[in-house]
């Protein structure tokens, strides 16, 4: 329940411009509307500033005080002069109008709206905004914060223990859930303070959308923007070591926009939401937004390959077209369709230009040709934006590009790749600039361009397009001159699909349907697990946008050598749970088939996304298990650990003929160090998985299945039972370790993952799982327990060549035969007694049956 609590005082109209040099009046106190939207409580602390006060329902120790509007205009801080508040009869909306010097006034109204979303009729705390200039002259906008924290306010707090609150932070390519407590440094890292000095805050600072969560209560509370037409809305604290939050405020940077007299812009509006489940509000939050831009999502989830990891500026039409016959045989019927030429297609291998090289000879339209007879179609990288210093561009229009002060065109990066040089912001409010991306983007779509990456889009918002041609569009700070860059794209290419890299991640004007969502993963075997971690954990803060605001990818997918097969694994698992593009960047002509197997298991995508059940609410284990005690029979105490957020990720699959539930386990540790900095020493990564958290019952056993390993489980939870309570290493290879009723336990040594299969008990032969994709069965149709002739029956749908096997429970009972494709088969016996039935895929979809006797 929301609760929204307004003093009304001097009840006014609307119109907020017959406020010119109105002297404030005094307030006359009135009794108490309360308008009523769900557990945000927001009360006006003084009725003359129209300062307010957060409070959630039930969440003790939750206040955040002292909070009104802020304004700098013409680069000087405003604060508030008076305020005039109006409530609705009908107690469902309430207006503060707020005056400023510099003649400004600014408008919020808080309105509480419902909306039908997935979980249910959910209800949210709308904040809209609107400035007015009701001056004589124009005004530049330099900041806006909608509500901050004013000095000297009441402290704020998001609980009684400040070390039990998690926040979670966000951005395009980033993500983390951090503690709101920083873990105190070594004693001898930290520099002493100077007597009476008080530490310094660290800011927490989110774009869109922050998460604040009191695992103590087990409450949450969400600030997220519900549009970004002109603004990047961001949410940020400032919070002591300690805990102690020192200033809270959500707004944005005004992009020194002009406000011409009399002129009234709308801005951006936030939604305030509050209750028990992080997770749930998240996806709550997303399909408010979804609903409200009505985003234009593809119906398939796109499969691509990119030449960037395999060749970057090596790139050649000759190679995309070998790697495209193998995909065309290969991938293509797992859902492939796009052959994309990164970074090197290029004259002179610029960002910005779109002639052809010598390496593409025959130009794009005759490969997009070439890859039509295929099946496939052709698409290309581009920084549409980003400009280099060799570009004709910089010297027949440099009024084109974003300048500096002086008038010239003002660099905001060194290219990284050859052939280096500055490169130049495209001012995208410039109608020439414009009208140049156009035509360009244009022609290539008339060379058959279907797949449109646009690389670097982000630097529009860089704090040097402030200087741009027209001051009424907004730039640097912004995003309204890169929707109007984004919906030049779409225009041109109207029937390819885009995607997005850098630039708004909220849907709007110029929207666009694939999402890049995490930094660049990199070939395989360069990047330490650190990086992983965090990596894959900003994928896990992203999840809840996925099929509302777009479709998002997980960066390229890389399996190939020269990294391990497990960091291959953990690659796929991660795209695959994802439920989003899966974009291949390995070398097909040279990529082993045991890489092939992975990356086959990953195709088609699921479309399914998986939630990560630990992001708040941590996943324990053990650590520092004790090899040398355990062999000689000691007693070991082994201290509890908490894994990093996102270490868990959960998925519930649903089927005509069974529904199950698919479980990744991500360990990211590779050892631990010794004090001589010698190699890690490596250690055994246990997890308590609470069954509850993957919508089980904590009181039933299910079966497990891991997909990697190929590995029947037996039932779980369960441990091994020796003589005596006997304990030794070897209990470990089980991988389920304990039997402690509601929980999952289980223990490998990482760097490494795990994806589990868990299927209801039966107490007939079923299907356990499959070794031909990582759903663990959505290749199955048709499967079926005939009791009367004691068969089990069904169809897989894969392509044909591909082998592998089916894994079976026989409930106790003896083979009689076994038939796939109509040939007779001979199962043999895997872990745990499970059934393994061969399998040859001679045709989609091949039929089998198992007949059993007693």
């Amino acid at each position: 329940m929301i609760v929204l609590t307004a003093i009304v005082i001097g009840l006014v109209g609307s119109d907020m411009s017959n406020e010119h040099e109105r002297a404030p009046q005094t307030p006359e106190k009135r009794p108490t509307t309360t308008a009523t939207a769900g557990d945000v409580q927001i009360h006006v602390e003084d009725a003359a500033l129209g300062t307010l006060r957060v409070e959630c329902a039930g969440w003790d120790g939750f206040s955040i005080n002292g909070l009104a509007p802020a304004l700098t205009i013409d680069d000087v801080e405003l604060a508030v002069r008076s305020c005039r508040t109006d409530s609705s009869a009908a107690a469902r909306a309430a207006k503060l109008d707020y005056s400023f010097e510099h003649d400004m006034r600014l408008r919020l109204r808080f309105e509480s709206v419902e909306v039908k979303c997935a979980g249910g009729h959910q209800t949210a705390l709308r904040m809209e905004a609107s400035l007015r200039n009701v001056g004589r002259d124009a005004r530049t906008l330099n900041r806006v914060a909608l509500l901050e924290t004013r000095p000297g306010a009441s402290p704020i707090s998001f609980g009684r223990c400040p070390d039990q609150v998690r926040v979670m932070i966000q951005g395009n390519y980033w993500g983390k859930v951090v503690p709101l407590v920083t873990v105190p440094k070594d004693v001898a890292e930290t520099k002493a303070a100077e007597p009476s000095g008080t530490p310094s805050a660290e800011s927490r600072i989110s774009d869109l959308v922050s998460v604040v969560y009191d695992r103590n209560t087990g409450l949450t509370f969400v600030t997220g923007f519900e549009t970004s037409e002109r603004w990047l809305g961001r949410i940020g604290m400032e919070v002591t070591p300690e805990g102690s939050i020192t200033s809270w405020r959500t707004g944005f940077d005004g992009s020194d926009l002009r406000i011409d007299a009399g002129e009234e812009v709308r801005l951006e509006y936030v939604l305030f939401l509050a209750g028990p489940d992080p997770w749930r509000l998240l996806e709550t939050y997303a399909e408010i937004v979804q609903q409200r831009h009505d985003p234009k999502i593809p119906a398939t989830t796109p499969v691509s390959w990119c030449s960037w990891y395999p060749y970057r500026l090596g790139v050649t039409e000759e190679r995309l077209l070998e790697n495209a016959r193998i995909a065309a045989q290969r991938l293509k019927p797992l859902g492939l369709s796009v052959i994309e030429a990164d970074l090197g297609w290029e004259k002179d291998q610029l960002p910005s230009t779109f002639d052809e090289n010598a390496q593409f000879s025959h130009g794009l339209k005759w490969l997009s040709g070439e890859l039509n007879k295929l099946g496939l179609d052709l698409g290309v990288w581009k920084a549409p934006f980003t400009i280099s210093e060799f570009d004709p561009l910089v010297r027949e229009h440099p009024d084109w590009l974003i300048r500096d002060s002086n008038g010239a065109p003002a660099p905001y990066w060194t290219w990284f790749w050859a052939p280096h040089g500055n490169v130049y912001i495209l001012d995208l409010t410039h109608p020439g600039a414009r009208q140049w991306l156009r035509e360009r983007v244009s022609s290539l779509a008339e060379r058959g361009v279907k797949y449109f990456k646009a690389d670097f889009i982000g630097c529009v918002f860089h704090d040097l397009a402030k200087n741009r041609y027209d001051q009424k569009i907004v730039a640097g700070g912004g995003t309204e001159a890169a929707r109007l860059g984004a919906e030049t794209i779409r225009k041109a290419l109207p029937r390819a699909l885009i995607l997005n890299c850098g630039g708004p991640e909220l849907p709007g004007t110029g929207q666009w349907p694939l999402l890049y969502t995490c930094n660049d993963t990199g070939n395989t075997g360069f990047q330490d697990w650190h990086f992983h971690r965090d990596n894959f954990q900003s994928v896990a803060c992203h999840l809840f946008k996925n099929r509302r605001w777009g479709i998002l990818q997980p960066s390229c997918l890389c399996v190939g050598l020269p990294g391990t097969v497990e960091e291959a694994r953990v690659r796929a698992t991660v795209a695959f749970l994802a439920g989003g593009q899966i974009d291949i960047s390995d070398t097909l002509t040279t990529l082993s088939e045991e890489r092939w197997d992975i990356l086959t298991a990953t195709l088609p995508p699921l479309e399914i996304t998986a939630k990560p059940v630990d992001l708040f609410d941590p996943v324990y284990g053990e650590a520092g298990y004790q090899y040398v005690a355990t062999c000689k029979g000691e007693g070991t105490d082994t201290p509890r650990k908490e894994h990093p957020p996102a270490s868990v990720w959960h998925v519930h699959v649903e089927r005509d003929w069974d529904a199950w539930e698919l479980v990744g386990v991500f360990s990211y540790d590779s050892g631990v160090s010794a004090p001589d900095k010698s190699a890690p020493t490596p250690e055994l990564d246990r997890f308590l998985i609470p069954l509850s958290r993957l919508g089980l019952s904590p009181s039933e056993a299910v079966w497990g299945y891991e997909f990697w390993s190929r590995q029947f489980l037996g039932a779980v939870p369960a441990r091994r039972e020796n003589p005596s309570a006997y304990a030794h290493p070897g209990d470990y290879q089980d991988l389920v370790v304990g039997d402690e009723p509601g929980t999952l336990d289980l223990a490998f040594f990482g760097p490494g993952v795990k994806l589990l299969c868990l299927r209801k008990m039966r107490a007939h032969p079923w299907i356990l799982g499959a070794s031909f994709h990582q759903s663990c069965g959505a290749e199955l149709q048709e499967v079926r327990w005939d009791p009367g002739s004691s068969t089990l029956s069904g169809e897989i749908h894969r392509p044909a060549g591909e082998s592998g096997f089916l894994v079976l429970t026989d409930a106790g009972r003896r083979v009689v035969s076994s038939e796939v494709g109509g040939h007779i088969v001979a199962p043999r016996r895997g872990a745990n007694g499970a059934l393994l039935v061969p399998v040859i895929v001679d045709r989609s979809p091949t039929p089998w049956r198992v007949c059993f006797g007693a």
